[in-house]
């Protein structure tokens, strides 16, 4: 720095320091790149965006929203005027995976028993809870969601599949223990391994005493 510039016949230090007069200085807030666009949910609670559908259920089917696009992803905002945040999505080319809430998608079959026949989220749930739900019998089918809504209050939809798979073929008697068999997945029983010890003989390692001998050798009768 203390030496000289080869062309400006100046130190480069002097030179640096009157650089450093008219540079801009970085922002401190990052700059956001977006886009606003208006939405409308379908009567699904579906949001249709360029060609793909997300679904809200956490939202009221018909309710006008917000887009804001980023490159990355999609923030649903509400259209009322407060922009409360009601999602944020991938943008599909990102390929990641968008979280589903499946409690509250049962507790829009159970508002509406009909719609788990042809709704799109039935094609994202496990072959086995798809099975279960999409029944011809209403009472039945009613009965069912009410079933998995409850359970993934405390279980996830793969673990109420994997239940599911365990206690094949399927019957109403069966579902009644469900229950039971979630909570044997989540709490297997503990089986300790076998104590391993030197000590005893091979020749009585095992082996079960008659208790009879030994009531004999002390006088005890079968009265007594």
């Amino acid at each position: 720095m203390q030496r000289p510039h080869y062309t400006k016949q100046a130190h480069i230090v002097e030179l640096w320091e009157r650089e450093q007069q008219k540079l801009l200085h970085l922002p401190t807030v990052p700059f956001e790149v977006f886009r606003i666009e208006n939405a409308r949910l379908n009567k699904y609670s579906e949001l249709q965006f360029e060609s793909t559908q997300f679904p809200l259920p956490q939202c009221k089917a018909l309710l006008p929203v917000l887009l804001k696009v980023k490159w990355d992803e999609i923030e649903v905002l509400s259209a009322d005027g407060t922009y409360q945040a009601l999602a944020t999505l991938p943008r599909p080319y990102t390929e990641k995976a968008m979280p589903m809430d499946w409690r509250a998608i049962f507790a829009g079959y159970r508002k509406r028993p009909r719609s788990v026949m042809y709704s799109t989220f039935v094609g994202m749930m496990p072959q086995t809870v798809r099975v279960l739900v999409q029944v011809e019998d209403s009472t039945l089918r009613k009965s069912r969601i009410d079933l998995i809504h409850r359970l993934l209050g405390t279980y996830s939809l793969d673990e109420i599949s994997h239940g599911l798979t365990r206690m094949q073929p399927t019957n109403e008697h069966g579902l009644a223990e469900l229950e039971h068999v979630l909570y044997a997945m989540r709490h297997p029983e503990f089986h300790p391994e076998p104590f391993v010890e030197s000590h005893t003989p091979e020749g009585v390692h095992g082996h079960l005493p008659q208790l009879d001998v030994y009531d004999r050798l002390l006088g005890v009768t079968e009265h007594e």
